[in-house]
């Protein structure tokens, strides 16, 4: 089995991975995008040289169930099928999912360590919006404050030469030369909320969500 295959059989049936997502994962996979920890956990990213992706923070991870129960302080299947928690976007501790809506609508949310980003929202309204913003090139998608920037204005402002992954620019490729998808210059192109999870009140359908479950 690949790996791609085994992120998608742990995506549950009511909330399976969405195709135009696993197409992607089968071609960053086939690319040799897979790469293993220390302690044996296997992870994707969107850098096919192995010393660029030991520089990128951002990855893609197989669905842990244990792990959505945790952030949802639930273990009502009927909540947790509704989140899958499989891209990780900060060093902080921070990751993103895929989220079922009261409509039966799939969206790619994020959730915040916490201890570092606070971000709590719906980040991009589908999976095509999530490849954009993939192949833009951030090493984080966590920090909020960053999406009004270039992944070049970070690296040159923030970063000593090298330690900063570069453009991904065989997958920048594929996004548009295969699917047909335009890329954002700068995050904030394309993501559609950054609400705090700190707020006391907010619009965010995720946001409320994930404070009802949890009873907050």
């Amino acid at each position: 089995m690949t790996f791609t295959d085994e992120m998608a059989a742990a995506f549950p049936s009511r909330n399976p991975m969405p195709a135009l997502l696993r197409q992607a994962l089968q071609w960053l996979e086939a690319q040799g995008c897979v790469r293993t920890r220390r302690d044996g956990v296997r992870y994707m990213t969107v850098h096919p040289k192995p010393e660029h992706s030991d520089l990128a923070t951002t990855a893609l991870h197989i669905p842990v169930a244990a792990d959505t129960a945790a952030w949802t302080a639930s273990d009502d299947p009927a909540v947790n099928e509704r989140l899958s928690i499989f891209l990780r976007t900060g060093g902080d501790g921070s990751w993103a999912g895929l989220w079922l809506d009261d409509n039966g609508q799939q969206s790619i949310v994020h959730l915040g360590s916490g201890s570092g980003s606070v971000m709590l929202c719906v980040l991009t309204q589908n999976t095509e919006d999530l490849l954009r913003l993939l192949a833009i090139g951030y090493d984080e998608l966590c920090w909020p404050e960053q999406f009004e920037r270039t992944p070049d204005e970070i690296r040159e402002a923030d970063y000593d030469d090298g330690d900063y992954p570069p453009p991904p620019l065989p997958f920048q490729a594929y996004v548009e030369g295969t699917l047909g998808l335009s890329i954002p210059v700068r995050a904030s192109e394309v993501v559609i909320s950054t609400e705090s999870m700190d707020a006391d009140e907010s619009d965010d359908l995720f946001w409320k969500w994930l404070k009802g479950v949890r009873g907050d």
